[in-house]
């Protein structure tokens, strides 16, 4: 063990301190610093800088989602196999720190001079390599840790506020200091790739941070079964969770919708308000407004109303702040007043996303019997990653259908007309379409009841093991397992 100081410690006190949720919130931060470019900065990066079709990077980006599908599930299966000192999801964080730093450069590395066709090949091998392989294997088990630092309901939402203060944070900055410290360099090709040097430095330490300093309280040994027949038959069963998969396409939805906001925006910014570097601006307020309503308004929500009614308020909130745009698009003021109204609403949406996903772990194992927090991630991850790509996807290709042209000091006004309709009407639509998703979500009323006979469960199997000591172990594990 390369750090024996820093091996999981089950027996840490159950109620979390605030240094522990701020390092679990550092390991989000980090994310965004891969995650947030890939959404709002990488397409303008391989159109405006290197040079290459909007709708066929676009393609590319949706092509490799559908390979996320299988990365995901492989990564929630070597979760819930994993043994090691260091915890089951938290050894991952560790283990890819490098990675996760060299996928960062060579994203933004595209080599110049290269023919079109070769750098279609490069982006596609590199954006495949970052998102569907590291990011994979590094932001999904650091998102099933919150299942296992505890079973508390409320004390895993707070820890997810934690996350998304973080998040936000994460976000804020690296919009805010991307294209200032490419043109700090210089604005060439290698002033991209120095900037995603620093950038990729300052996540893996954060993620450094979050690994020494969280740890996994909820025991839950490595499953025995390695067949794939069994492992389909998991898989199969997840979806009896009926909770999961609401979640997981309000996910879809939800997270699309900002993608292709996020997209268009950075255009939006060039074309109608002459300045591609206010991204920047917008990031701030929206992140500002963000971090008060989790700050100030939503744990009160979380106790008196509930994470769903919480969740359909924000969406109703982010759906005028959308079309409010259209009122007067050139007006800079009303899109920095609408911002901060959709940055406010996203305060909660994330947060009680990501709280609530946890306690369909809870949920599924009361159903089935069996704990599956690797997988039920893993099926939650893969429809944030298709989210990206088919965010940049439907962006990109409104933007081509009105006729964008890459890099034109002016566009026409059907190209203008979609950018708009990019960052306003078809993210509105697929929010009011991620509201319906959870309109049958009732989670929140049945988990107490849940946790309770879970517990008593656990109760049952520990006095079977007691009267059943004397038989072998593998009578043990089916006793586990009962």
């Amino acid at each position: 063990m390369l750090f024996p100081k820093l091996a999981n410690n089950p027996n840490k006190d159950p109620k979390i301190g605030f240094v522990e949720k701020f390092s679990y919130g550092l390991g989000d931060f980090a994310s965004q610093m891969l995650y947030t470019p890939t959404g709002s900065i990488l397409i303008y990066y391989y159109t405006e800088v290197v040079g290459v079709n909007i709708a066929t990077v676009a393609t590319i980006m949706l092509i490799s989602r559908f390979f996320d599908g299988f990365s995901d599930l492989f990564m929630g299966y070597m979760i819930e196999h994993t043994k090691s000192p260091y915890g089951k999801a938290r050894a991952w964080l560790i283990r890819m720190l490098i990675p996760f730093f060299i996928a960062m450069v060579a994203l933004f590395s595209v080599p110049s001079g290269m023919s079109d066709w070769l750098k279609y090949v490069y982006i596609f091998v590199s954006y495949n390599f970052a998102i569907t392989v590291v990011y994979t294997a590094i932001n999904l088990p650091y998102g099933s840790m919150s299942t296992t630092m505890t079973q508390d309901s409320y004390q895993r939402s707070i820890i997810v506020i934690y996350r998304m203060l973080l998040a936000t944070a994460g976000n804020t900055v690296t919009m805010a200091v991307t294209l200032p410290m490419v043109d700090f360099f210089g604005g060439s090709q290698m002033a991209w790739t120095i900037t995603f040097m620093i950038l990729g430095g300052v996540a893996c330490f954060c993620f450094f941070l979050t690994f020494c300093f969280c740890h996994e309280r909820v025991a839950s040994p490595p499953l025995d079964h390695t067949g794939a027949k069994d492992t389909l038959r998991i898989i199969g069963r997840m979806f009896h969770n009926k909770y999961w998969i609401m979640l997981t396409l309000a996910m879809l939805t939800i997270f699309s919708a900002d993608v292709v906001f996020s997209t268009a925006n950075t255009y939006y910014c060039r074309y109608y308000l002459d300045n591609p570097n206010l991204i920047g601006t917008f990031a701030v307020i929206m992140n500002g407004f963000k971090i008060g309503s989790m700050v100030l308004i939503l744990p009160i929500l979380l106790r008196t109303i509930g994470k769903r009614n919480a969740l359909g308020i924000a969406s109703f909130l982010i759906f005028f702040a959308l079309l409010a745009r259209m009122i007067a698009p050139e007006n800079a003021t009303l899109a920095f007043v609408a911002a901060a109204f959709f940055g406010f609403g996203q305060g909660f949406t994330y947060a009680c996303l990501f709280a609530m996903l946890p306690d369909t772990v809870e949920y599924g194992e009361y159903i089935e019997k069996e704990r599956h927090e690797g997988l039920i991630y893993a099926g939650a991850s893969f429809g944030m990653k298709l989210a990206a790509g088919l965010g940049a996807v439907i962006a990109s290709m409104v933007m081509n259908f009105g006729g964008y042209i890459n890099n034109a000091e002016t566009q026409t006004p059907e190209a203008m007309d979609a950018i708009l309709y990019a960052t306003t009407a078809v993210p509105a639509v697929l929010y009011v379409l991620g509201l319906l998703s959870i309109a049958g979500y009732g989670l929140d009323k049945i988990y107490p009841k849940i946790l309770q006979e879970l517990q008593r469960r656990k109760v049952e199997a520990a006095a079977a093991k007691g009267i059943q000591s004397a038989e072998p172990a593998v009578n043990l594990d089916k006793a586990d397992n009962a």
